[in-house]
């Protein structure tokens, strides 16, 4: 991930990190000036470039270790090592997870390959950018994506090349370098050599042996097995660059870049596209997302009659067209290969800045028109809308050199060389039909030498066309790669999810097992609420204080929140839901909250501004609501360094009461010691346990602090209960009811829940440093969890992770303290609950006068009693905290009832 932090702390934290690892590098003020200027986040469909900005931000500040002032992702590979050890004991496999989708819709594909040895073309190989490698063998037919393994090295599949002198043999490059604001770096390259089946990781291009391999854009292999890899390093200015191996990657000597002596001259580092002519000859292209001269974009030529020499260091002549450029996409043409297409992006800006075709190998170009592109409707000559750096892409028809296709949002075509253009795709509606395909293209390819077949991969993963791009058709089927943020519950369809992810909106789940998803609100979903009382109603956000509210019980989402922003709150803004006062708490800028009122109706609900100086220039980054609040509403609310601030903080934690009434009252508020929680920790989540006010836990999502603190007197005093997790992004908590088995019989009950980088992790008891967690994970991705909910009616644990879709389980539990016996037949109909009533409607059994109804806690205590006569009952249960209780009815004749009830 590329952090979007000030000069002075990249030169510090480089300097520290060649400390370290003792490297004779030496480093430049004016080095990482480029690097910190030249960073663009990703600008999605629906985003503007300040929310994209505010997403790098957010990322940033919540996983930096605060001592290093960068991201130490290398931590997360040991964590993972760690995380797969533990999972070889049996102690861990007590969850058991159930993936539920979505199945018809896919995140971002930048990787994909046609399986040379399979003739028919139904064999594909496919990686999702956080998502891991998949595989397809019936792509044209009835397509059905198989997950290869959910325990590689690295799951941020970015490039994906075959060995055409031993098909068996496959690389998978990781990492997204593109300086997205959501990419997930990379760790090297993994390797197959059974055509697939098994996956590793090349020791030599670990992220531990040499900053070369951070982020592989590209590979390609030759027609002798010579494999070039298009890299780039997250810090340093001399790593990356094209690098080559002739030993099946055991070792790689570097053939593009170049430093004399400071970064200030190092040129060519970033490796960005790679092609293989059909005659051999060898291009490349490096330098993007920079105007400065030695991150320009450039192209290289190194023809194949050079022989053993070919791609060596000072063995490429470069052919770049006139002109100053950053990111380049080339295109060679498979029937002619000397005809060369290249897409290039300004040099002073995000745009495309030209296309240009050669006919005689890159020798000579000439300049081709940029087409008009439409856009909803609106016409324009940048097909990229200023995303050329992101999503940039071009094939040439392997029979015909006239024809070719190139991608930016849409998927645009030429049958003349490129005098003229045809747009072929849309991402939204209203251009003259055409069909629909997801934005951002990454990636086109050809079946073999047809003309007429190809696929198209791009943020809503794959799409195929037999019909030379006058129709496209979703091939998604169970290519689970999506990116959730958020997760929720209705508290009585059993199905029914709700849940915010990464550019493909809030989706709603109705279905047991793998879902197929409707979306509700578009966008990027963030934090997603279901009213616990009844499901009625339900709310959908996006970025900021962006929503939408249901009042049918999730039919539609159409209540316009008014005074919502995209711009006011964090990126994916922190909120949660209040079902006995229908309000939503949620972030909102520096030293303010926002306060959602007016959401059951009649009118249109009402984002608030409320004051909270007490936040001391921080901004909110976590909310709880506390279930023992009740009527008068009590808040948590975490205070973490806001996304603009100049300087980092140490976080604090503030408890509110009456936060309906727009002018809360503080109950406790405290800021944690630097000592304790370093300038910068990012608290992530809190919770607070149903039925015990004074148990806080807290998360805190940064590399290199304390991870999990938790309080038993209700703030006053902090133990840390980290304890052996790995030093990786803790993201969320929940507090385990008391008759939870987490880590089976044998293991206690009651705990802790965590969602982590690698997967969830449970404890049945703290212990200050010595806590034991053990990972929960059999069946579960090793992938970064951003959310977990719990519904007590049924037990179910819903993991939202950020790449490999939903996951749900149900916690094992043991029987309450209360004995049941069967039923009377015909004593009792039926027992419910909402938030404020307990309903019994009794049978109609003759020569029963009286009943003694019992309510019990989940401990076996009697909580509360009544005795009254046989008839339908409506007592008051307001004051009994939010639980699991169990109803004990007693006639008297000895009949008996018992029923679990949820409150």
């Amino acid at each position: 991930m590329k952090a979007h932090y000030n000069t002075i702390d990249m030169y510090k934290s480089a300097r520290l990190l060649t400390s370290k690892l003792g490297l004779l590098v030496s480093f430049s003020f004016l080095f990482f000036t480029f690097s910190c200027s030249d960073t663009k986040p990703h600008l999605g469909e629906h985003e503007t470039k300040s929310e994209a900005e505010g997403l790098l931000h957010q990322e940033f500040y919540m996983t930096k270790d605060p001592a290093l002032g960068y991201i130490p992702i290398e931590r997360k590979f040991e964590g993972a090592q760690q995380t797969l050890q533990l999972l070889n004991t049996s102690r861990t496999n007590n969850f058991v997870w159930q993936e539920r989708g979505p199945n018809n819709i896919a995140g971002r594909v930048r990787a994909v390959l046609i399986d040379r040895r399979d003739g028919s073309g139904n064999t594909i190989f496919a990686g999702g950018v956080s998502g891991g490698l998949w595989k397809c063998t019936n792509f044209k037919t009835n397509p059905t994506w198989a997950l290869i393994s959910d325990s590689l090295p690295n799951v941020a599949i970015g490039c994906i090349a075959q060995d055409p002198s031993n098909p068996n043999i496959m690389y998978a490059g990781t990492g997204e370098g593109w300086f997205n604001a959501d990419a997930m770096r990379g760790n090297g390259i993994l390797k197959t050599i059974d055509g697939g089946n098994t996956w590793f990781q090349l020791p030599s291009t670990r992220n531990s042996v040499s900053g070369n391999f951070d982020y592989v854009q590209d590979i390609e292999v030759t027609s002798t097995g010579v494999v070039y890899a298009a890299t780039r390093s997250i810090t340093f200015c001399n790593n990356g660059g094209v690098l080559r191996s002739v030993d099946g990657g055991n070792t790689w000597t570097r053939s593009i870049g170049t430093m004399a002596s400071t970064c200030a001259d190092a040129a060519n580092y970033r490796g960005a596209d790679l092609e293989v002519a059909s005659n051999g000859d060898l291009y490349a292209t490096t330098g993007f997302q920079s105007g400065s001269t030695i991150n320009l974009g450039r192209i290289w030529k190194s023809p194949a009659s050079l022989g053993a020499a070919q791609g060596t260091d000072g063995n490429w002549t470069e052919i770049t067209p006139a002109g100053t450029w950053r990111r380049i996409e080339i295109a060679v043409a498979p029937s002619n290969p000397n005809v060369i297409y290249a897409l290039l992006q300004a040099g002073s800006n995000n745009a495309i800045g030209g296309l240009r075709r050669s006919d005689d190998g890159g020798a000579t170009w000439f300049t081709l028109p940029l087409p008009t592109w439409c856009d909803q409707g609106q016409t324009s000559t940048d097909f990229t809308r200023t995303q050329a750096w992101f999503d940039l892409i071009a094939q040439v028809d392997p029979n015909n050199p006239q024809v070719c296709y190139i991608g930016g949002v849409d998927i645009l075509k030429t049958v003349d060389g490129g005098t003229s253009w045809q747009q072929i795709t849309q991402w939204a509606n209203g251009c003259s039909g055409l069909p629909n395909v997801h934005a951002d293209q990454h990636e086109i390819l050809f079946f073999g030498n047809s003309s007429t077949e190809l696929l198209a991969a791009n943020d809503g993963g794959i799409y195929y066309s037999s019909t030379a791009g006058q129709s496209w058709t979703s091939r998604n089927n169970n290519f689970n790669i999506t990116q959730f943020y958020s997760i929720d519950h209705h508290p009585q369809q059993t199905n029914f999810l709700l849940g915010g992810t990464q550019d493909n909106g809030t989706l709603r789940f109705t279905l047991p097992s793998v879902n197929t998803v409707a979306e509700v609100f578009g966008g990027d979903g963030g934090f997603a609420h279901i009213d616990q009382t009844d499901g009625v109603l339900q709310v959908a956000s996006a970025t900021g204080n962006n929503y939408r509210v249901s009042r049918n019980s999730g039919a539609s989402f159409n209540v316009v929140v008014q005074g919502g922003s995209s711009a006011t709150g964090r990126f994916i803004n922190p909120s949660d839901y209040d079902d006995e006062n229908d309000i939503l708490v949620a972030g909102h800028n520096a030293n303010t909250m926002a306060v959602v009122t007016g959401i059951a109706g009649p009118g249109n609900p009402q984002v608030n501004q409320v004051a909270m100086p007490t936040l001391n220039g921080r901004q909110i980054s976590a909310v709880k609501v506390d279930p023992n609040g009740g009527a008068t509403g009590t808040v948590w609310i975490a205070g973490s360094t806001a996304s603009n601030a100049s300087a980092a903080t140490s976080p604090n934690l503030i408890k509110l009461t009456a936060v309906q009434s727009l002018a809360p009252t503080v109950l406790h508020g405290q800021t944690f010691s630097a000592a304790f929680l370093p300038e910068g920790s990012y608290i992530s989540c809190i919770d607070v346990e149903t039925g015990n006010a004074d148990h806080v836990v807290i998360t805190i999502s940064n590399y290199g602090v304390p991870s999990v603190l938790e309080s038993l007197d209700g703030g006053a005093t902090w133990a840390n209960v980290e304890g052996n997790l790995p030093d990786v992004p803790v993201r969320w908590v929940l507090i385990a009811p008391n008759n939870a088995q987490l880590n089976g019989p044998s293991g206690g009950t009651g705990g802790l829940i965590v969602g982590t980088e690698l997967g969830v992790w449970t404890t049945t008891q703290t212990n200050g440093p010595g806590t034991i967690w053990l990972p929960n994970n059999r069946l579960f991705p090793l992938t970064r969890v951003d959310m977990l909910k719990y519904r007590r009616l049924d037990n179910l644990l819903s993991a939202a992770t950020h790449g490999r879709g939903l996951f749900t389980t149900n916690i094992p539990s043991i029987p309450t303290s209360v004995n049941t016996v069967a039923n009377t037949k015909g004593f009792v109909d039926y027992v419910s609950a909402n938030q404020q009533h307990l309903f019994i409607k009794t049978g109609t059994l003759t020569g029963v006068r009286n009943i003694t109804i019992n309510v019990l806690d989940a401990k076996g205590r009697l909580v509360m009693t009544e005795r009254t006569n046989y008839a339908p009952k409506t007592l008051d249960i307001g004051k009994l905290a939010p639980g699991m209780y169990v109803v004990k009815i007693y006639g008297d004749k000895k009949e008996t009832y018992t029923r679990q009830i949820v409150k």
